[in-house]
């Protein structure tokens, strides 16, 4: 692992602008049961991400915080607090945590009223204690409101999927406090209530927003975050199980967590700094929302790390969450019309965008309905399969669904929701989804390709996916999961180990690894198949119009790489010289590639980016490839020499990871 030298690490930068002062900071981010159901709220991932709310006891009037992102302080957040006021700290987080379950009460409406004692029955606050908390409730909204955040370059969109690169200037939120006097005629009947003299009309900026009702957030317990009096413990919660996905184990450079809670960077009291650190670990323990952790502390306190532990429960409860979560919003977005909402601005064109980006997503009754219908008739009698149905349309989508109801059918299988389960989750069925979607693909026009005296040959690679494909089309569920057996058995033989990463490699392509172990060993199970029915082998012919059209429109994969084969009108008097010229380029690009290669692409998960690495370096030392990437599981950085090659392997959730292997000079 690199060592971070005491340069390395950038200092608090103070500036005197007369009236104000800014304090520059760099965060290398780059490099760096129904009640509890109810207390749920969506977190905006900038929120989890940046330190829009400072930890620091020690807030300064006017005091402007500007944290850089690269050095080049070409992305940066800027934390402008109103003139004469502080920028927003614990109280203010507590408070927008509040109003974050307050609106999803409200049906995730943009636009919703409350009052300062439903935010503190929100808070968790005592009712007695209500009148000591009214002016400081008033003080935090206000500041909430007025505080203005400069993103240049920095602030994510779930709705462009990726980082805005441009500067936005934005508030986390409007507030207006409305008297009866000021109330208009729609408002007045929230003062049905003669104790209420003052609602306020909250409005959360767009940006927020948009995140929140799409996918760019994650689902915490609002009652359990603000259980915690250490906001500290609060910050590192959040931040670690956003890290973490749903890894068991993590490990983070303690300077990282430190940038991204924020605490103080000075290096002389760093040590100081990982106490504190260390003290919300124990804190986080003891409520069992980690299993464990360990601190590293390498040579200096400087290039420490922390390991955090996790088990199956906590993974449980995460999805739990979002469950519950996602079955709420969907039930609103089922719900939701225009008609009958008289409040401007509510959140209604936002809800109306949603449900047309989501609505093959949404498990309506129409289309559970749909789906039975297609299944065998005794599925009606099983009441606990439209759960399983509503679940996988949720997962999959609804056209998904559908076609995997029509392959159970066609499989006449007794124990329709365990097929079901097992089909979805190992993707039993994309081979028939996959046909399908072909015959319903509208076939190139062939009354200009004449081939029937030309030799033209098929390349090997699409001959074998055809015979693989139907041979799997062919056999039996008991055959499918032994050959799945077998086929994870070549896998961890070629792995050379067999571990976590191994297995979790497998399960995310083992629809391309059974096939790639098919390819090598098809002949003798097709064989097995012949002796066992007492038929000839079938032999592979294809069509050769239809084969003709595959290879006009079918891009030929090569060791992961993609070339794109096109033949238009061939003339029996050039046949061989494009059959030869075609060969040619196959080899030479293909060598070319095997010796210079870089891709950049957003992965899954960890497992996907593990696996490719593993595909590209077969053939290389299995010993030192899997050193790599048990290495890679835990820094997510690779750079050094494999063989004859230079290696860099960068791995980065939810961004683009890169793949760069060139050859040694």
């Amino acid at each position: 692992m690199k060592k971070v030298k005491r340069f390395d690490i950038p200092m608090n930068q103070v500036i005197d602008t007369g009236p104000s002062e800014i304090v520059e900071k760099f965060l290398d981010v780059s490099e760096i049961e129904n009640e509890k159901s109810h207390s749920l709220v969506r977190i905006d991932i900038n929120m989890i991400e940046y330190p829009l709310f400072t930890k620091s006891t020690s807030k300064k009037k006017n005091q402007i915080i500007r944290y850089f992102f690269n050095r080049s302080k070409e992305a940066y957040i800027q934390v402008n607090p109103t003139s004469g006021d502080y920028i927003p700290g614990e109280l203010e987080e507590r408070v927008f945590i509040a109003l974050l379950k307050i609106m999803r009460d409200k049906r995730y409406h943009n636009t919703f009223y409350t009052t300062i004692s439903e935010i503190l029955t929100s808070m968790g606050i005592a009712q007695e204690s209500f009148k000591g908390f009214y002016g400081r409730i008033s003080k935090a909204l206000i500041r909430l409101s007025q505080t203005s955040y400069t993103f240049k370059n920095s602030l994510y969109s779930n709705k462009i999927k990726g980082i805005i690169e441009e500067q936005i200037n934005t508030n986390i939120m409007n507030i207006h406090m409305i008297s009866l006097k000021q109330a208009q005629e729609s408002e007045k009947e929230l003062f049905t209530d003669r104790r209420i003299k003052e609602v306020i009309k909250v409005s959360i900026s767009e940006h927020f927003y948009d995140n929140i009702i799409r996918k760019g957030y994650l689902v915490y317990d609002s009652q359990l975050l603000l259980s915690m009096d250490n906001p500290i413990t609060r910050a590192l919660y959040m931040l670690i199980n956003k890290l973490r996905f749903n890894r068991m184990y993590i490990k983070v450079l303690s300077i990282n967590l430190i940038k991204r809670i924020p605490l103080s960077e000075n290096i002389q009291k760093i040590g100081r700094t990982i106490k504190v650190i260390e003290k919300s670990c124990q804190e986080l323990k003891k409520m069992n929302l980690i299993a464990d952790y360990t601190v590293i502390k390498n040579s200096k306190w400087i290039e420490s790390e922390f390991e955090f532990y996790f088990n199956e429960s906590h993974n449980e409860l995460k999805q739990s969450y979002f469950y519950d979560d996602k079955n709420h919003f969907d039930n609103l977005l089922i719900t939701h019309t225009d008609s009958g909402v008289d409040l401007p601005n509510d959140g209604n064109k936002h809800f109306e965008a949603v449900k047309a980006e989501t609505v093959d997503r949404i498990p309506t009754n129409e289309k559970l309905e749909e789906i039975l219908k297609i299944l065998p008739s005794k599925a009606r009698e099983l009441k606990t399969l439209p759960k399983v149905i509503k679940d996988g349309i949720r997962q999959y989508g609804f056209e998904h669904i559908k076609l995997v109801s029509e392959y159970i059918k066609v499989q006449k299988v007794s124990n329709i929701r365990s097929y079901m389960i097992q089909a979805l989750s190992k993707g039993w069925a994309e081979d028939y989804i996959q046909q399908k979607k072909k015959s319903t693909t509208p076939k190139a026009s062939n009354e200009n390709l004449k081939l029937e005296n030309l030799e033209l040959e098929v390349p090997k690679s699409l001959e074998n996916e055809l015979e693989i494909e139907k041979f799997l089309g062919r056999i039996t569920l008991e055959e499918k999961e032994k050959i799945e057996k077998e086929a994870y058995k070549d896998y961890i033989k070629m792995c050379g180990v067999e571990g976590k990463i191994q297995k979790m490699a497998f399960t995310a392509a083992k629809d391309k690894i059974v096939k790639d172990y098919l390819e090598k060993n098809l002949n003798k199970y097709t064989a097995e198949e012949a002796k066992k029915d007492k038929i000839p082998l079938e032999t592979s012919i294809v069509d050769e119009i239809e084969i003709s059209n595959k290879i006009n429109t079918t891009h030929t994969s090569i060791n992961n790489y993609i070339q794109e084969i096109e033949i238009i009108e061939p003339k029996i008097d050039t046949i061989q010289v494009a059959k030869k010229e075609i060969k040619d380029n196959l080899e030479i690009n293909t060598a070319d590639m095997a010796k210079n290669i870089e891709i950049k692409k957003i992965y899954k998960n960890m497992s996907m980016f593990q696996l490719d690495i593993l595909d590209i370096l077969e053939g290389e030392n299995i010993k030192e490839v899997n050193k790599i990437i048990r290495l890679l599981g835990i820094t997510k950085f690779f750079e050094g020499e494999l063989g004859n090659l230079h290696v860099i392997l960068e791995y980065n959730e939810d961004e683009e990871s890169l793949i760069k292997i060139k050859p040694l000079k």
